[in-house]
């Protein structure tokens, strides 16, 4: 009883301390993440009519406006080929271009590439804080509104006495509430819908713009996305879709042109409306977006207008093919159309007003707007940059030749020189409005546009130091709870590590590799590698023939495993196995291997219930159950393949995988029954949920990794501990060290990448018949992280199948694992937010480290967290209560 009783207090001490120390941790990463991804808030205040500023030369009147009405058409992730591409279906405004009648551009996006940033950048000409990515799936979310921040619609309504309608996209209204006289908003998370989503949005085309009042409306199409998301770009709905949006484009042009000739011969004060055709986003190969690379940042720009005068492109097949590579900023969008409808530019733009909208204005007013515009940055500039001073017209216009003979490079601060070249811009202007003038006000606005554009400034470094320190104390923390709960790291008295030489050499290894860009947009290389290295060291150091020949075994399996999708950033669209069964003709193929796949999981289930010998009746019904979960996977993912699923289905699946842990761990379950037959019932049960939310062409996978798992296991009836060396060789790695690195791997063999590009959202609605942001970050995460989730529970049941029959050794192994989990966890969360802190001013913040850290809280708090320790915890407490005497199982070559 007194050794009970101490094994009962020490498994207390441990569970506290542990509690303690993720809590710390939690709030470390907490409060980091805090002071890294600030929310940008808005200086405050608003442009206003009466501080613009004079013309420096000649022209004294104020420029007028262009146009008078404006129709925003957003189709969201239209991306550039798909309008000045040659295999674009948008025939109605590819003729457009090339008879001059628009303009196109490349817009150019920065990441992160979703939505919510990427509106707020066309619509204030701000660069958004990264956070954004993070509320743009928070549909209830309102701290990330514009109300209080000045914008182009605001500027519109308010300056510009403008009736603003928006029909689309409730982003929209999430960060305009209370702008819009006339409002219909659709959701724009619930991906499985790519025909009502716009449906709904192109009836008000002739209730509200044709027959209604407007001045400006907002249009917002989200089925070219969600087509992309569910099956690519490359999609047989995504031509039928873009003739569809052409189609929208002609009736919106055509009613908008003979409305301008009714107003124009009624008034004569009257003014042509514009219209703009562009993309908030684009998408990569797969379909999805958020990331840095090129395809997923290039979008499109299109203009409409009778004063737009565009050089015909001429109908020779390749003549739009250059608009592919003439590049714009989408931040430049707000100050051009503020120039042309004639109210201020928001107060906190960054962009550049677009030369080639500007031609048709007489050239006094186009000056006149170009100093308007050079002085809204510089008042951006000045309050970034201290050295940056006030600036005196009268002073420049009392000596413009010393300004202009300036040699601004000589200046050694930023600041300094971005005022010598206002001040050069200003005094070139001030004697003349000409060719001269026009290129120093460019020359001064694109190295403004460009410098605010990558300071990184408004970290939050205090948050960001107490997070690093609470980090340090977590995982001293953790380390000391390793050195005293049956896994030291060192043995104290014999003064050598206890850890393998290859656990130290590939955590390292991971530690080493945050420091690099390249290595962490690439980091499912480093897991690759060590997989097989890890398996070879096995394979070297096996004391018989049997377990060589099955770890070579293991690699030879997933070598085809890592071939299966090509991620990352240079290498993702190289061939893969992926892009064949894809493929068209590969159709049967795939589908064969789907099918197999579910036959396969339904044939383990029953060999492993005929080798434990569980009773027949209740063993038909829990095959029954899973063959039936396996069939709704299969019928799913069958209605997407051709037609919008219905939720039935992936319902079905929801309902069974319940019934089956119930079934499995409850009802299955008594006193003779082995606890390894519980996990791996468990296992078994959840397969049908992992094939529900994962795409297809991934499903052989789960099958490549069952072999793996299956190689484990010998034919010798002795137990080997999974966190341990059988040999006790120093270069053999534990089978424990072996499963880690498989579950980092298999995150990274399904597609996935340290890109948000890679967060496939087409499985996050499996029976979702409305938008639900707990259900669906749940699906999200589970669909996202189900390589990972499936060899967790793998890890689950080998560490039962290989227990002994003393309990209190295995809670003591279990102890020592949760422990060196989270000790690496902390280790690598702490080197990353060290690093990122470090490099808060590098080019790639953004692109690399941002969304890496947003992953690294995915991979702590989702899955190390919650999947690793809170559940298994939970799990543990239910299977110990079965025997486990009994738990081993000899072979699993099933």
């Amino acid at each position: 009883m007194g050794a009970e009783h101490a094994r009962i207090q020490s498994g207390r001490r441990f569970a506290w301390a542990l509690v303690l120390l993720l809590a710390v941790e939690f709030l470390g990463m907490g409060l980091f993440a805090k002071g890294f991804f600030p929310y940008k808030k808005s200086a405050g205040g608003f442009a206003m009519p009466a501080d613009q500023p004079k013309d420096i030369g000649s022209n004294r009147t104020q420029p007028e406006a262009q146009y008078d009405r404006l129709v925003l058409m957003v189709i969201d992730a239209l991306r550039n080929d798909f309008v000045f591409g040659n295999e674009s279906q948008m025939a109605y405004t590819q003729q457009l271009l090339r008879t001059g009648k628009a303009r196109g551009f490349t817009a150019r996006a920065q990441a992160p590439t979703v939505t919510m940033p990427r509106l707020k950048a066309l619509m204030t000409g701000t660069v958004p804080g990264f956070l954004d990515a993070v509320l743009n799936i928070a549909e209830g979310d309102t701290s990330s509104s514009l109300q209080h921040q000045d914008s182009l619609l605001w500027q519109l309504r308010e300056n510009g006495g403008k009736r603003i309608n928006m029909f689309g996209d409730d982003t929209w209204l999430r960060l305009f509430p209370g702008l819009f006289a006339n409002a219909d908003g659709t959701s724009s998370f619930f991906v499985a819908d790519t025909v009502e989503v716009d449906n709904n949005v192109t009836r008000h085309v002739q209730s509200e713009i044709k027959q209604g009042e407007w001045d400006v409306t907002v249009l917002h199409y989200l089925g070219l996305d969600h087509i992309g998301h569910l099956a690519g770009p490359h999609s047989a709905l995504m031509g039928p879709k873009q003739r569809e949006m052409d189609g929208v484009v002609k009736d919106i042009h055509e009613i908008v042109m003979a409305q301008d000739r009714d107003r124009m011969a009624a008034s004569g004060n009257a003014r042509p409306t514009l219209m703009v055709v562009l993309g908030d986003h684009a998408m990569n190969e797969l379909g999805n977006h958020g990331g840095n690379s090129q395809l997923e940042t290039s979008t499109a720009f299109v203009f409409i207008g009778d004063n737009v005068n565009a050089q015909p492109l001429g109908d020779n097949k390749n003549a739009l093919v250059r608009l592919l590579t003439d590049e714009v900023a989408q931040s430049n969008l707000a100050p051009t159309l503020a120039l042309l409808l004639g109210v201020p530019i928001p107060k906190e733009s960054l962009g550049v007003p677009l030369p080639q909208l500007l031609e048709s204005v007489p050239l006094s007013q186009r000056m006149h707007m170009l100093q308007t515009a050079a002085t809204q940055i510089y008042a951006v500039v000045r309050a970034n940059e201290p050295t940056a001073l006030q600036v005196s017209l009268t002073e420049i216009r009392a000596h413009p030749h010393t300004y202009m003979a300036a040699d601004c490079h000589d200046q050694l601060l930023i600041g300094a020189q971005l005022q010598c070249l206002y001040m050069a811009a200003l005094a070139q202007h001030s004697l003349a409005a000409n060719d001269d003038a026009e290129r120093a006000y460019y020359t001064f606005m694109n190295a403004a546009s460009k410098h605010l554009s990558q300071a990184l400034d408004g970290y939050g470094l205090e948050y960001m130091g107490v997070g690093i320190a609470l980090l340090a104390v977590a995982t001293l923390g953790l380390l000391w709870l390793c050195q005293h709960n049956g896994a030291p790291i060192v043995h104290t008295k014999a003064r050598q590590l206890a850890v393998s030489i290859p656990a130290v050499v590939m955590w390292a290894s991971q530690l080493l590799a945050e420091q690099s860009t390249s290595l962490v947009e690439e980091e499912h290389q480093l897991w690759y590698f060590w997989v097989q290295t890890l398996l070879a060291l096995r394979a070297a150091t096996s004391t018989g023939t049997s377990g060589m020949l099955r770890s070579l075994a293991q690699m030879a399996v997933f070598r085809l495993v890592r071939a299966w999708n090509q991620t990352g950033q240079k290498w993702a669209g190289e061939p893969d196995i992926r892009g064949m069964l894809n493929a068209p003709s590969a159709a049967p193929l795939l589908w064969t291997l789907v099918i197999a796949v579910a036959l396969l999981v339904n044939f383990a289930c029953w060999a492993l219930h005929r080798h434990f010998r569980r009773p027949p009746g209740w063993s038909r019904v829990f095959r029954g159950l899973l063959a039936a979960a396996c069939a709704c996977a299969l019928a799913y993912h069958m209605q997407r393949a051709h037609t919008q699923p219905g939720t039935g289905p992936a319902r079905g699946v929801f309902v069974l995988t319940a019934l089956l842990v119930v079934i499995g761990c409850v009802v299955g379950s008594g006193a003779k029954t082995p606890a390894s037959a519980v996990a791996l019932d468990a296992l078994m049960g959840f397969m049908p949920l992992l094939l529900l939310l994962t795409r297809p062409h991934n499903h052989a996978l789960f099958a490549f990794f069952a072999a793996i798992f299956a190689l484990f296991f010998s034919n010798s009836s002795q137990p080997s501990s999974i966190s341990s060396s059988s040999t006790g060789h120093p270069l053999r790695p534990s089978r424990a060290l072996v499963l880690q690195a498989l579950a980092h791997a298999s995150f990274f063999a399904l597609g996935n990448s340290n890109s948000l590009a890679s967060v496939d959202l087409s499985n996050a609605y499996a029976g979702v018949s409305q938008y639900n942001e707990v259900m669906v970050g749940i699906l999200v995460f589970i669909s996202t992280w189900a390589g990972p989730v499936w060899w967790a529970m793998a890890g689950a049941a080998l560490l039962v199948l290989n227990a002994g029959p003393n309990r209190s050794q295995l809670l003591l192994r279990v102890r020592a694992l949760v422990a060196g989990a989270h000790l690496w966890q902390a280790l690598v969360l702490l080197s990353l937010s060290c690093v990122a802190t470090a490099m808060r001013s590098h080019l790639f913040v953004w692109s690399v480290f941002s969304p890496r850290y947003l992953y690294q809280i995915a991979w702590f708090a989702g899955f190390y967290l919650v999947c690793g320790t809170a559940i298994g915890f939970i799990w543990l407490a239910a299977t110990m209560r079965f025997s486990v005497h009994s738990s081993f199982v000899p072979a699993m070559h099933v």
